[in-house]
């Protein structure tokens, strides 16, 4: 008997097989959900390593996929609009039912406009917009820069479908990255936010007039964390050398002006007997940072750099670690405790390994549970929470 014919569109400009954070994300929903689907996506080979892993992740739920070749740029429209233009004529040609629902998430861009359109152009009944991060803001609260919206067939359709106050709306902020947060905010179904206070933020940046409708339509659902058997059925884990102390992993880029300096320097003032006893592992692509600060702080003995995981191969490794580090950035420019909850913390809660979290006080980090846990820029209670985890091996 053939399979059905999937009801669900996700539109996600960065998709398995590329290795991309936001890829990660969108196989995990998928994989919540549990129902196959079509996905639209780009071909982004040359900006982003393949990752193997990832579509065996999310295969079995993947109906059909596209990796459509456009000029890949963040937030300018010579992206955008061919990223549209192929993406509906790829579904017109399909000479199917509508989907009954699209999702797309942000980061790109791309995926909110596309999905747009396939809302106005009939070709999806409902729409599901998920944000992984505000869009318009960097993590030190400086705009993002993105190019001008022009007006073409496809945004004319959006203009016409948000009514004379979005229309005023759209036009008066009228770049890439702010119709890329409004559109969704007037013509999505549902909106989904990863944090109450990445809501907050983004819900601020809105009119008056359209704030009590976005919040009746958005719900908060932090990144996914795939069940158990997904970390005891991949690759062998890499084998660890022997030791006595305490073994701690991270993994990802690992920036020491960002929090993980912090961690570097309490290890650093421990007395030698406790320091010894300490050992960080970090996976990432990007080692010369962390060495650098580990040499200045005469910890190279106590820290290691290996390469980045495939993804499967990370989550059997984590689980051989006595802890998982996770860390918010330095400081928060919002006047919240912070807008950003770490993807990471979602693949260590599966995870054997406990979490490890140096977190902003009421920081969506914070609020979480951890095993291990100090305060963003205060290096005592890091020192303090070492010392407790290298008691305890």
């Amino acid at each position: 008997m053939p399979e059905p014919v999937p009801n669900r569109l996700v539109v996600a400009f960065n998709f398995p097989p590329f290795n991309d954070g936001s890829a990660v994300t969108v196989a995990k929903r998928i994989i919540e959900v549990g129902e196959r689907v079509d996905v639209i996506s780009a071909d982004l080979s040359r900006v982003r390593s393949v990752d193997p892993s990832l579509s065996e992740l999310v295969h079995p739920l993947v109906n059909s996929i596209q990796h459509l070749s456009v000029p890949i740029k963040f937030a300018d429209e010579t992206s955008v609009r061919p990223f549209v233009t192929k993406g509906i004529s790829s579904l017109r040609s399909r000479a199917r039912n509508p989907y009954t629902s699209v999702y797309s998430r942000s980061m790109w861009p791309h995926s909110h406009f596309l999905a747009a359109h396939t809302r106005t152009s009939g070709l999806a009944l409902e729409w599901v917009a998920e944000f992984s991060d505000p869009i318009l803001w960097h993590a030190d609260a400086t705009p993002r820069p993105s190019s001008r919206v022009t007006l073409d067939n496809h945004s004319a359709k959006i203009l016409r479908s948000v009514g004379a106050q979005g229309q005023r709306l759209l036009q008066e902020r009228d770049s890439i990255l702010e119709w890329a947060q409004f559109v969704p905010f007037l013509l999505a179904d549902e909106l989904v936010f990863t944090n109450s206070q990445q809501q907050e933020i983004m819900i601020a940046d809105a009119p008056l007039w359209a704030r009590k409708s976005i919040q009746e339509r958005s719900r908060i659902s932090p990144h996914p964390t795939l069940p158990r058997p997904y970390y005891e059925t991949g690759p062998e884990a890499l084998p660890q050398p022997s030791s006595d102390g305490f073994r701690i992993g991270y993994f990802g880029n690992f920036y020491p002006n960002r929090g993980g300096g912090e961690f570097l320097e309490a290890l650093s003032t421990l007395d030698q007997d406790i320091r010894r006893r300490i050992h960080l592992d970090v996976y990432t692509s990007d080692a010369s940072p962390l060495l650098k600060a580990a040499r200045s702080l005469k910890l190279e003995s106590h820290v290691d750099t290996r390469p980045a995981l495939p993804f499967s191969a990370f989550l059997r490794t984590s689980d051989t670690y006595d802890a998982l580090l996770v860390n918010d950035i330095a400081t928060s420019p919002f006047g919240i405790p912070s807008p950003f909850l770490p993807s990471k913390y979602s693949d260590y809660s599966g995870s054997s390994a406990p979490i490890m979290a140096i977190a902003l006080e009421g920081s969506p980090l914070d609020i979480r549970p951890a095993a291990f846990k100090a305060r963003t820029g205060d290096i005592d209670s890091i020192r303090r929470m070492l010392v407790g985890a290298a008691s305890s091996s």
